[in-house]
């Protein structure tokens, strides 16, 4: 699991090896909730909405490396 961006109130997760399309996990004390990053649409909520929005703003900003990471922790090679 690569945290790629956290503040006192929310976390910015991706998980390796997990389910399409590419999204992020927002973790708050309220929940957590999953986010698609090419439309940052939340699609699971969990998490407290005014973290949720920030962590959306500081997302758009960091659309290329979120991008990235999902790559490399969802890169899954063949057996």
């Amino acid at each position: 699991m690569a945290t790629l961006k956290s503040t006192g109130t929310w976390k910015i997760k991706i998980y390796p090896d997990d389910h399409g399309p590419p999204h992020f996990h927002v973790q708050t004390a309220d929940g957590e909730s999953l986010v698609v990053i090419a439309t940052l649409q939340e699609t699971r909520s969990g998490a407290n909405k005014r973290a949720l929005k920030d962590a959306q703003v500081g997302a758009r900003h960091n659309h290329a490396t979120l991008i990235r990471a999902w790559h490399e922790q969802n890169s899954r090679t063949a057996p």
